[in-house]
This record gives C-alpha cells, sequence and structure tokens, in this order.
C-alpha cells in the first residue's frame, strides 16, 4: 500500500493539488528507488548480524510514520525527500521476509508460500483501489482534507520469527523448534544463525564467482523490469475519453476497475506456484508466464486501434507475476545448503531492480509518452525474451554441473576434494 499510493493519491486529486504538471509521478518512483537500491544489501547484510526480530519491527515504525507524513507534503520536492527515506526504511522488508520464507519451508512448499506472500502486495494494491474510491466519495472535503490526503493518513512488532537456527520466537515449544529443523534437514537444507563477519566475507566472494549468481539476476532483473508494464494502467483510464470527448471513467471508477486485474494476478500466482510446488516446475513455469508477458507486451507495443483489446492484454500482463516467484523459489532449492549466499542474491537482485526502477521510467515509461509508451511496451517484450535465455541459462548450469545441489558454492572445491563433508550433525549445529 505504501508504495502504491501515490499512483493512486495522483489519479485522485494530487496532481492538481500539488500542480503536479510535469514528470512528478515518475520521479516520485525515482527517489523511493534510489534510497531502497542504496540500502537494501546493507539491510540484509546487518541481518546477518543483528535479528531480524529486532531490525524489521523498527524500520517498519519508521516507514510508516514516513508515509502518514505525505499527506501534510505541500509540493512535489517534500514527497521527494519522503519518498527517498521511505525506500531506505522499507527496503529491509521485502527480502528480509522473503529469506525467512527460505529458512522455514521445505522445497515442495517454497513456490506457493512465496507466492501467498507475494500477492500481499497485490492485495495491498487491490485494497488501495477500494479505499481511495471510497475516500474520494465520502471524505473528501472533511476535516479541511481531500480525498487523496486521507489515503496517506490511513495508511500509515511483526511478530518476526528468525530462523529455525536461533528462534526465540515464545509461540514455538522446544519440540515445534526441533520439528522445524528436521524438516528442512531431510530436504538437505541448511538454515543459517548469526555469523562471523569473517565467514560473510567469504560467503559473498563466493557468490560473486559464481556464474549461476548472474544467470539468476539476469532472469530476475528483466522479470521485474518488464513487470511495469502495467504500473500506469490507471494513467490510460484516466485519460481515455469517449466519441463525446469526455472522459470514459470517473475518478471513483477509474480507482475500481484495476481490481480486476489485481485479482487475476492474486489466482494466477498462486495456482501457477502450487503447481511448481506440486510437479516441480521451477523454469517450466517461469518461462511459461514470461512467453504469455512476451504477447501481452507484444500487443500493447503495437497499441491496437481497439480499446477492448488494449483493456483485455493489459489484464493479461497480471496473469504473469508467476515468473519470478516461480525462478526465486527454484534459486532456494539449488542453493538449498547456502542460506547465506540465496539472502544475499535476492538483496543484490532487487537493488538493481530498484535501480532500474529509478532510471528506466524516466525515458521508457514518462508520462508524456501514456498512454501508448512507444519505448516501454517493447523494452518489457524484449525483457521478457532475455529473462527466459537466462533461465535456460541456470537450467543448462545446473544440468552440466548437478553438485552445486549438494554442495552449494563450493562444489568445485569438494569435489577435488579440499573442503570435508558435513555430517548431519554439523547441518544441525
Amino acid at each position: 500500500m505504501d508504495q502504491s499510493a501515490t499512483t493512486q493519491a495522483y489519479v485522485s486529486g494530487m496532481k492538481e493539488s500539488l500542480s503536479l504538471y510535469g514528470n512528478e509521478l515518475v520521479e516520485f518512483t525515482t527517489y523511493f528507488s534510489i534510497g531502497y537500491a542504496l540500502f537494501i544489501v546493507p539491510a540484509q547484510l546487518i541481518q546477518t548480524r543483528v535479528r531480524p526480530s529486532i531490525f524489521l519491527p523498527i524500520c517498519e515504525i519508521i516507514w510508516g510514520a514516513l508515509t502518514l507524513a505525505t499527506y501534510k507534503a505541500p509540493n512535489a520536492r517534500t514527497i521527494y525527500g519522503l519518498r527517498f527515506f521511505l525506500g531506505v526504511f522499507e527496503s529491509t522488508s521485502w527480502p528480509g521476509i522473503v529469506s525467512m520464507i527460505f529458512n522455514w519451508y521445505t522445497p515442495k512448499e517454497l513456490g506457493k508460500r512465496l507466492a501467498i506472500f507475494g500477492v500481499s502486495g497485490v492485495a495491498g494494491s487491490m485494497f488501495l483501489g477500494i479505499l481511495q474510491a471510497a475516500f474520494y466519495k465520502n471524505l473528501n472535503g472533511v476535516n479541511g482534507l481531500e480525498g487523496w490526503q486521507w489515503l496517506f493518513i490511513v495508511s500509515g512488532f511483526l511478530v518476526i520469527p528468525d530462523s529455525p537456527l536461533i528462534t526465540r520466537a515464545i509461540y514455538f515449544s522446544p519440540s515445534e523448534r526441533k520439528l522445524a529443523r528436521s524438516r528442512l534437514l531431510e530436504y538437505g537444507t541448511t538454515t543459517p544463525g548469526l555469523i562471523p563477519f569473517d565467514v560473510l566475507i567469504r560467503k559473498i566472494r563466493s557468490l560473486l564467482k559464481s556464474p549461476l549468481t548472474y544467470l539468476f539476476l539476469a532472469a530476475y532483473l528483466q522479470f521485474a523490469w518488464s513487470q511495469r508494464a502495467n504500473s500506469y494502467f490507471l494513467l490510460y483510464l484516466k485519460g481515455i475519453t469517449g466519441s463525446n470527448g469526455k472522459p470514459l471513467y470517473s475518478t471513483y471508477t477509474v480507482n475500481l476497475i484495476p481490481l480486476g486485474g489485481y485479482a487475476i494476478s492474486i489466482v494466477s500466482n498462486i495456482t501457477l506456484n502450487a503447481i511448481s510446488d506440486w510437479k516441480g516446475w521451477r523454469w517450466q513455469i517461469s518461462c511459461g508466464a514470461a512467453a504469455l508477458q512476451l504477447v501481452a507486451t507484444s500487443v500493447l507495443a503495437g497499441w491496437p486501434n481497439s480499446h477492448p483489446t488494449i483493456m483485455a492484454f493489459y489484464f493479461l500482463t497480471f496473469a504473469t507475476a508467476a515468473w519470478g516467484y516461480a525462478l526465486i523459489a527454484w534459486l532456494a532449492e539449488i542453493w538449498r545448503k547456502e542460506p547465506e549466499a540465496r539472502s544475499i542474491a535476492v538483496a543484490i537482485a532487487v537493488t538493481l531492480v530498484y535501480v532500474g526502477h529509478a532510471t528506466i521510467p524516466l525515458r521508457a515509461w514518462k508520462v508524456s509518452d501514456s498512454p501508448r509508451y512507444p519505448i516501454g511496451f517493447p523494452l518489457a517484450a524484449a525483457f521478457s525474451v532475455g529473462s527466459i535465455i537466462s533461465m535456460l541459462g541456470m537450467r543448462f548450469y545446473v544440468q552440466k554441473y548437478p553438485d552445486v545441489l549438494d554442495w552449494g558454492l563450493d562444489w568445485k572445491a569438494r569435489q577435488v576434494g579440499n573442503v570435508e563433508e558435513p555430517s548431519d550433525s554439523d547441518q544441525q549445529t
């Protein structure tokens, strides 16, 4: 909800109230992305030394306060600053929670659990549309505040269990903590504790030497950047006019129409990732969803002279989010022996995603290019192709070097006998 609020507010009165007639909406995302990108990897590294159950709630309280403060922003410059610091403190959350999911669920459970967590973000955006429509209709002008200001007021210590190895959550009995560890050991999955600094540095070096790191990054980055294809759906809906030259949809309706897309995203994401758990179809689901995105964005790049066709393919882009979560679950399976590496890899990926979010929209998704986006849609289609190629590269690598599944980043050293094989008791420790 925090991340989606500015776009929802923009089409619901903030644009006119603060005279945002340039590229400010895209720049709000840019400043948020800069803060997010700068601090996401440091935040993940901190969580190898500080319990997430302490660190994450503190950051969440701060970002909640920053979201609340946005309703009083008098101009775009103030929002730029608030969005930057919102990105700083919100950068702790998504990769931190994904890392916890890695540490508590087995490979046969990962895809669906990651998808359920992923669609919570979609559900937040979905609920936000309902909320903003209600505020616009019922609270616009109440206490001298406009509907978009009420949105930021309402938006703004989770019970976090750390990892099975070091959890001290009061809702787990000793036998349940033991069960959590043993479940993962049955699949050869290692869970992290708080590690020494020198071990962390060694893991980072090994991570940066692995070709799999770069194949994953290429696949995930292009997934995330392609997904921006429906980020400005609201602007299309707001700008479309009827035969009489008047807006086809009211502001109230504009806020509600994307709910259909969010519903498609939720159902398809959970369903496809449940199938990926059941059948073990990680790369198949990812590549299939990417191919669907390629079709949808290619049609939108051609911009057919038909409002129903444009709407249909816009909605189709919402059905492709399973692509990224199946990919992350696949990485967690491949590096099941490397809990720190998989967390850091995801953090690096999301860092670079937000570097892209801070820069790519400034040229590809300019407000002045709405609704056709002659650069944005073709670029989204190209990213789909690039991600498919990268995922097939991951598959080739794992097939050629299957020892990575059993030995993690040190598989080459173990192959020549330079590293001792860990016992079950070592892994448990």
